[in-house]
């Protein structure tokens, strides 16, 4: 069975454990196991900024190995100080492959540190290194440092934290090489534990239990990749390859989304990524290279670059702030990466600010002088930077848009975009029944990842009327316990959610790589569903229930204005009560039944939530 490393920071103490045999038969790996584990070894109220809050890192059954889509993915669970929920962060670099060569699969961290410290690991032999000479470095500068400089080891895969980490900004990312832990404040909490990085290096070989089959398998995988057409759309654009089509159906938020319709958009486009981009890349052993380094050759913004702009990027810097040019969000996305903090949560809070500045709710007085304006690219770099070091304005902001318009009152909380102290990502809920609704209920607050709603937003795989309530409940469900066992193993969200390989496919292959039968698709839905279950259970551990699956007035009263959207508020009643319906859930608290968890398998849970 596999082994956890227990790192506590406080007295330096490290240990190992072997993960519960039942657990991998019962939640396979990565998000499955992850989430048991820290459901397991957390205290119901704990700080998440305080030394008691523990960080899971967890891998799948597939981090490094030779499967198509898989072999970079793994995850950090913990409890965020934005959303005081059960939270998962996950990354695709290749410190999670670094970590099982080290022979782990998973990493429990906990405690504080006296004084700045960097974690290293090495084949298994864990060293406490002294941050202070990085410490107040940019998150390019301390990977460069300690790689190069500290550790002599440019092999080394990193995980480090920029100013926004070390001030505790609520929604600071961890920079791990080019890609990010990026949501929920999990740099924050690598801030208040005095931990500027972790880094890991490691040489043992990973495991396979059938390789023979699971090569015959990987090559039936490449021929269903290579004749999907959104393997090809990636391959060219990444994720900017989706920026036309949803603002085509009106669902890209404009204007901190009032509007769901960009009139500019095609000034922000996958065409002007394509010209920027200098490198393609990808995971290991991954066709789809969806990785798209882009760099800006002239005008003010020249010399900048980045990996990216994502899909999100391109709207929360770009049509939610009304800014249709990509070089200026190519500059934001790389300063927003090199201070260490989240471009969603970033621009959404910015936006927040323009529309309160715009209502006369908050003044050059509460703004350090600046006019908000939208359009105002200096205005986004500008704050970007207060943002990041809490200075100004950029302190109230860097609390996330909940806390921001709590503290400023005067009617700013109905236009706060966020579902559960996290801001919502460049999706508006109300033209969108199901992939709504997965963001109202998701466990870590406004994610479209957890159970993105393909049917209605690309019409795969199967196509459904976007605009209809029926069925949405059980749809939303589906597709979250679908998503929640893809992580498990670790599969890439993009291929496996729209299907571009088939879903029995995927399971053969997870049963090749561990040995285990664990049955086909119907059988990885349900490992989903209790995974989905135990996360829930955290949360409802934490005092959430029905009152806080729920929206900013803006989605529920206002109307979309104009555009293929025009007319769509967001349902939510219904649209709950069938969702708890679908989940065997109790309707009126919105909370998991007793017999719904022992059906699962979770009586431990049912009986700890009595």
């Amino acid at each position: 069975m596999g082994k956890i490393l227990h790192i506590n920071l406080t007295d330096k103490k490290v240990w190992e454990t072997e993960v519960p045999e039942d657990y991998y038969r019962k939640f396979i790996g990565g998000r499955g196991i992850a989430a048991k584990l820290l459901f397991d070894e957390m205290k119901p109220g704990v700080d998440p900024l305080s030394p008691e809050n523990k960080m899971v890192w967890g891998t799948g059954p597939l981090t490094g190995l030779p499967v198509q889509a898989a072999s970079s993915g793994w995850l950090v669970v913990t409890k965020s100080p934005l959303t005081n929920t059960y939270f998962r962060s996950r990354c695709v670099s290749n410190l999670g492959i670094m970590l099982k060569k080290c022979g782990y699969d998973f990493m429990i961290i906990e405690g504080k540190a006296e004084k700045p410290t960097y974690i290293y690991i090495e084949n298994g032999e864990v060293d406490f290194g002294d941050a202070s000479s990085i410490w107040g470095t940019t998150t390019d500068l301390a990977q460069y440092i300690l790689k190069e400089h500290i550790l002599r080891n440019p092999k080394a895969e990193t995980a480090v934290i920029g100013p926004a980490g070390e001030r505790l900004v609520k929604y600071a990312i961890v920079q791990c090489g080019t890609r990010q832990l990026g949501r929920g404040g999990i740099g924050a909490i690598m801030g208040a534990k005095n931990l500027k990085a972790v880094a890991v290096y490691g040489e043992k070989s990973i495991p396979i239990a059938n390789e023979d089959l699971l090569k015959e398998l990987v090559k039936e995988q490449v021929k269903q990749l290579a004749a999907a057409h959104g393997t090809k759309r990636m391959q060219r654009y990444g994720t900017a390859a989706i920026h036309a089509l949803i603002n085509q159906i009106g669902d890209y938020p404009y204007k901190n989304f009032r509007e769901t319709f960009y009139p500019d958009h095609e000034k922000l486009n996958g065409e002007g990524k394509v010209k920027r981009t200098i490198r393609n890349a990808g995971c290991p052993n991954c066709m789809i290279m969806c990785w798209k380094f882009t760099y800006v050759r002239e005008g003010p913004y020249a010399g900048a670059w980045v990996d990216g702009p994502e899909y999100e990027t391109f709207c929360t810097f770009g049509g939610l702030l009304d800014i249709p040019n990509l070089d200026a969000v190519i500059y934001a996305n790389m300063l927003a990466d090199n201070y260490g903090i989240d471009t969603i949560s970033a621009g959404v809070s910015i936006a927040f600010a323009i529309e309160a500045f715009e209502r006369g709710i908050l003044t050059t007085k509460d703004t350090d002088g600046m006019e908000l304006k939208w359009g105002d690219e200096k205005v986004l770099m500008e704050l970007i930077r207060k943002i990041s070091f809490r200075e100004g304005i950029g302190d109230l902001l860097a609390e996330g848009v909940k806390i921001a318009s709590e503290r400023i009152g005067k009617g700013s909380e109905e236009f706060a975009i966020h579902i559960k102290g996290l801001e919502l990502p460049a999706y508006d809920p109300r033209p969108v029944k199901a992939h709504g609704l997965n963001m109202v209920t998701s466990n870590i607050g406004g994610s479209h990842a957890l159970g993105y709603g393909t049917q209605e937003v690309f019409g795969l795989p199967t196509k459904v009327d976007r605009f209809s309530l029926e069925g949405k409940g059980a749809l939303a469900a589906y597709n979250q316990n679908r998503l929640t066992w893809g992580e498990c193993c670790i599969w890439c969200t993009f291929p496996t959610r729209s299907e571009w390989h088939k879903p029995d496919l995927l399971t053969k292959i997870v049963n090749a790589a561990t040995g285990i039968d664990f049955g086909g698709f119907e059988e990885a839905v349900k490992i989903g569903e209790r995974v989905w279950n135990v996360e829930k259970a955290f949360n409802v551990r934490e005092g959430f229930d029905r009152r806080h699956d729920t929206l900013p007035t803006r989605f529920l009263k206002e109307p979309i204005p104009s555009g293929p959207s025009a007319g769509q508020i967001f349902e939510l009643e219904p649209l709950l009560n069938q969702y708890y319906e679908a989940r065997g859930w109790d309707v009126k608290t919105g909370l998991p039944t007793r017999a719904k968890l022992e059906e699962l398998g979770l009586k431990d849970i049912a009986d700890e939530l009595e």
